[in-house]
């Protein structure tokens, strides 16, 4: 009997593993699915939304498979230089960006490193802009966006599948800040939002 005890608990353990695994990436699923849908919505709906400001139909945008291997943890280093660089326009202009942080982090087995910026004289507003292997391929030529929660913390969370096209991925009138060089990321980063090329 004490056999059996001690082959059990191990395939219970098993089990429970498994369980807790797909538990975790049903959850992970249906949130990035919630963000889409709520992207959907404001962009059919809301009065902020270029869609609606332009009067344009609004087919809606595709994306890449959920993968949480794209959703990183990255060490946020503060840079204290207090440096400005100039960020050029999808129309050509300039505009100053205070160099704010790096994010460094591991993805598909090599180090990358994001600039994150912030705007001159707009708070606690961020921009962190990227290009990767799949830019001007399957993802918008301008590069994609991300959304970042930034705290006291040295440690912060990236998520690719949450990587989002500007408004002028949509319509050619908006002005578009582009990635700065620095944020040419050397992988395919086959998540988020695709290039939009409605039908």
């Amino acid at each position: 009997m004490k056999k059996a005890a001690l082959i059990l608990i191990p395939i219970a353990l098993l089990v429970f593993v498994f369980t807790q695994s797909g538990s975790s990436s049903n959850e992970y699923h249906a949130e990035i699915k919630k963000f889409r849908e709520d992207k959907h919505d404001f962009f059919k709906n809301s009065e902020a939304s270029p869609f609606v400001q332009k009067n344009i139909e609004y087919i809606p945008a595709t994306f890449f498979p959920p993968n949480p291997d794209f959703k990183v943890r990255a060490k946020l280093d503060r840079l204290t230089s207090r440096e400005t660089v100039s960020i050029t326009n999808s129309d050509g202009s300039e505009a100053k960006y205070l160099k704010f942080a790096r994010a460094n982090f591991s993805l598909s087995g090599l180090d990358h490193s994001l600039l994150i910026l912030k705007p001159l004289g707009f708070g606690n507003q961020y921009l962190t802009a990227f290009l990767d292997e799949t830019s001007a391929i399957t993802t918008y030529g301008g590069g994609r966006y991300l959304d970042l929660e930034i705290g006291k913390s040295n440690q912060i969370e990236i998520d690719f599948n949450k990587a989002y096209n500007p408004y002028c991925a949509y319509v050619e009138d908006y002005l578009c800040p582009l990635p700065p060089r620095e944020n040419f990321l050397q992988v395919a980063i086959e998540v988020g939002e695709k290039d939009y090329k409605p039908e």
